[in-house]
């Protein structure tokens, strides 16, 4: 059982999780939502249940209250066997993936689950997407903060074409290498074929030209602007939202220690 936690003080959030780490495809699931044609076979869309919850807790004015805070998450999967090809797609393969995850979230608006988006893509792991959608933390800002720090690139730009940018942050998140968006406003929602394209050509250059392990994770808030996080190694798509995960209970913990402080007064 997984909960997100609100600190009352910064009003940051937590999700207590005890999951081992490993791959989560890997995990026993069954009765796919979809199936989607790819290259010589399917891509499959499965619902996750176990991870995103509901959390007991929420500050409200007093203190904490319960809440009703809920995410959703769901993975597209590729290829049924432990496998990873995506550093051999072609442009053309990416593109479309691209463009399926793009329909897809479009389908998942509809019913309203929040507007935090996350779809993670570790490049030597498993062939799938883990999805993430989830009402908070929302990033709420008069002006697109996407837009607002593309006017501030300057000379850490790194490549661009006519649609796309690619630069190194100026406040990079730990392990992340570089950011690519678009220059002109989009969603994720409202991808096409030409922006998919170039962000599919420019993923093969990086996976060409950086050597570490790499995750590609796509990512947009509450200004509709889409960015593509490179994260070196292995990345969470919670973490992409900016919630930190914590492996243990608090209450479960404050017994344990509470037990040792006071045994043998």
């Amino acid at each position: 059982m997984e909960e997100f936690r609100l600190d009352p003080i910064d009003f940051t959030f937590d999700l207590i999780s005890s999951e081992k780490t490993g791959c989560r495809e890997c995990i026993p699931i069954e009765n796919a939502l979809k199936s989607i044609e790819f290259k010589k076979g399917y891509i499959r869309v499965y619902e996750m249940k176990d991870r995103v919850q509901p959390s007991r807790y929420q500050l409200d004015g007093k203190f904490f209250k319960r809440s009703n805070a809920h995410g959703y998450e769901e993975l597209i999967v590729e290829s049924e066997n432990h496998s990873s090809t995506f550093s051999s797609y072609t442009a053309d393969d990416i593109e479309k993936l691209l463009l399926i995850i793009s329909e897809r979230l479009n389908e998942l608006k509809t019913y309203e689950i929040g507007k935090n988006i996350s779809v993670s893509r570790y490049v030597n792991g498993h062939d799938y997407w883990d999805l993430v959608i989830l009402p908070i933390p929302m990033q709420n800002t008069q002006k697109c903060h996407v837009c607002e720090g593309l006017n501030y690139v300057g000379n850490r730009e790194v490549y661009k074409t006519e649609n796309i940018t690619v630069y190194v942050p100026f406040s990079p998140k730990k392990n992340e290498l570089l950011r690519i968006t678009t220059i002109k406003h989009t969603s994720i929602e409202e991808l096409d074929n030409i922006i998919a394209f170039d962000i599919a050509n420019i993923m093969i250059k990086i996976m060409g030209k950086i050597t570490k392990e790499i995750t590609f994770d796509i990512k947009q808030s509450g200004s509709d602007h889409f960015e593509i996080e490179v994260i070196a190694g292995e990345s969470d798509p919670i973490d992409a939202l900016g919630i930190t995960r914590i492996n243990y209970f608090p209450e479960d913990s404050a017994k344990k220690i509470g037990e040792k402080m006071n045994d043998g007064k």
